[in-house]
C-alpha cells in the first residue's frame, strides 16, 4: 500500500515540478534536459501525455529532438501496452508528437514517424503521421504517402467508411503541403471518389495549392488504358473549366479526340461516352484553337464515319465540319474541299441522298468561312455541276468570301 502511495506521490509531484519550473520563466531555455529527465523518468501513458502537454506550450527552442527521442520510446512501448484506458492516452500522446514534430519540421523523425504509422492502427493517429510528414517535406516518404491514398482511393470499405475518411482526409492535407506534381492524380481521384463531400470538397481545395496546371496528370488520365471511358471525360472537362492557357486546353482536347478514336466498344452505353468525349474534344479545339496537325484527320474521321447517319449520331459529322470551319486553315479548308468533292461526285452519279443534300448547305458556307485559296476548285465544280440553284447561290456566296 505504501509503495502505490509512494508511486503517486511520485507522479504528482515530476508533473508539478515541470509546472512551477515553466511558470519561473525556464521556457526559452535551451536546456532540455531537465525535460527529458523528468520524462523518462515517467512511467505511465497518463504520466507522459501530461508532461508532453505541458512541454509543447513551453515553445522550447530545439524541442525538436527532444520529440523524436520521445517518439522512439513511445513505439518501442506500443506493443507492450494493455487495456483501453492506456490505449487512448497513447494513442493521443502518438497524435500529439506528430503534430509538434511536423510543426518543428523534424525531418530526421521522418522514418519513425511512418514506423508508427504501420504500429498503430487508430486513423486519427495515422492521419496525423501522414500530415506531419508532408509539413517536414520527408521526400523519401512521399512515394509511401501516395500509395496509401492511391490504396484508399480504390478501396471503398463496405461498412464504417468514417475511418478510411480520416485517414484519406490526412494523406490529402500531406500532399497539399508536399506540393508534389506526383501527389496530384491520387488527390484528384480522391476528387471524384467515393468519399463524403467534406473529402471531396478538401481534394478539390488541395488540387489548387498542389498545382495550379494539371494539364500533364490531366493527360496522363486521358491517355492510359487504365482509365475507363467516364474517367478520362471527367478530366477532359477538368481541363476544359480550369484556368489553363488556351495552348493547354487545345493540347489535351486533341488527346482526347485522338482516345474517343483510339477505343472501340460494341456497348451502347460505353459508345454514347465516346462520342461524347469527342464532341467535348471538338468544343474544345473551337474555343482555343489547335496547332497540332494530328487533330484534321481525327475530325476527317469524326466526319466521314457519321456524315451517312440517319439517327442523331450524324450530328457529330456537323459538329465537325463547324470546328474545321472555325479552325479556318488552309488545312482546314483542304478537308472541306474533300468532303465537298465527295458530294459533287455522288451527284454525278446520282447516288445523293437527302442528307448528303443537308450536309452541302453546311460545307459550302464553311469553305466560305475560311477564307481559303484551296476551297475555290471545290466551290467552283459545284457551279459547273447540276446542283440546285440554292446550293449553287451558297457557292457563289462563298466564293465572294475568299479574297
Amino acid at each position: 500500500m505504501l509503495c502505490k502511495e509512494v508511486t503517486v506521490m511520485k507522479k504528482i509531484f515530476l508533473v508539478c515540478l515541470l509546472v512551477f519550473i515553466a511558470a519561473l520563466g525556464f521556457a526559452n531555455s535551451d536546456d532540455l534536459g531537465l525535460y527529458s529527465f523528468l520524462y523518462n523518468n515517467s512511467t505511465t501513458q497518463l504520466e507522459q501525455l501530461s508532461l508532453l502537454n505541458v512541454i509543447s506550450r513551453m515553445e522550447l527552442n530545439g524541442a525538436g529532438e527532444f520529440y523524436a527521442t520521445a517518439l522512439s520510446r513511445l513505439i518501442s512501448a506500443n506493443q507492450n501496452i494493455r487495456g483501453a484506458t492506456d490505449r487512448n492516452f497513447a494513442d493521443e500522446q502518438a497524435i500529439l508528437l506528430a503534430n509538434l514534430l511536423g510543426q518543428e519540421k523534424h525531418t530526421s523523425a521522418a522514418a519513425d514517424l511512418w514506423r508508427m504509422y504501420d504500429a498503430f492502427t487508430n486513423p486519427l493517429v495515422r492521419a496525423e503521421v501522414l500530415m506531419a510528414l508532408g509539413k517536414m517535406q520527408a521526400a523519401d516518404l512521399l512515394p509511401q504517402v501516395i500509395s496509401e491514398l492511391n490504396r484508399l482511393n480504390t478501396n471503398a470499405p463496405a461498412g464504417d467508411r468514417l475511418n478510411s475518411e480520416r485517414i484519406a482526409f490526412g494523406a490529402i492535407i500531406a500532399l497539399e503541403k508536399y506540393q508534389d506534381i506526383s501527389g496530384y492524380l491520387p488527390v484528384y481521384f480522391a476528387s471524384v471518389g467515393w468519399y463524403s463531400d467534406r473529402i471531396t470538397d478538401q481534394a478539390r481545395r488541395s488540387l489548387e495549392i498542389i498545382s495550379s496546371d494539371p494539364t500533364e496528370p490531366m493527360l496522363e488520365v486521358i491517355r492510359s488504358s487504365g482509365s475507363n471511358y467516364e474517367t478520362k471525360l471527367t478530366a477532359l472537362r477538368t481541363i476544359e473549366s480550369s484556368s489553363v492557357p488556351a495552348a493547354s486546353k487545345s493540347q489535351v482536347a486533341v488527346a482526347a479526340l485522338s482516345e474517343g478514336w483510339r477505343a472501340t466498344t460494341t456497348d451502347v452505353r460505353l459508345r454514347g461516352q465516346l462520342v461524347t468525349i469527342r464532341r467535348t474534344a471538338m468544343g474544345m479545339i473551337r474555343a482555343n484553337g489547335a496547332s497540332d496537325d494530328e487533330v484534321y484527320p481525327l475530325l476527317e474521321r469524326s466526319y466521314r464515319q457519321f456524315a451517312d447517319r440517319t439517327d442523331g449520331d450524324r450530328d457529330e459529322a456537323i459538329e465537325t465540319i463547324v470546328t474545321l470551319r472555325t479552325l479556318a486553315t488552309e488545312e482546314a479548308a483542304r478537308r472541306l474541299s474533300s468532303f465537298l468533292m465527295t458530294l459533287n461526285s455522288k451527284l454525278q452519279s446520282g447516288t445523293l441522298t437527302n442528307n448528303d443534300q443537308s450536309l452541302v448547305r453546311e460545307i459550302i458556307p464553311a469553305l466560305g468561312a475560311t477564307r481559303q485559296n484551296v476551297a475555290r476548285q471545290a466551290l467552283n465544280v459545284v457551279i459547273a455541276l447540276n446542283w440546285t440553284p440554292a446550293v449553287k447561290t451558297l457557292a457563289q456566296a462563298a466564293l465572294e468570301q475568299i479574297p
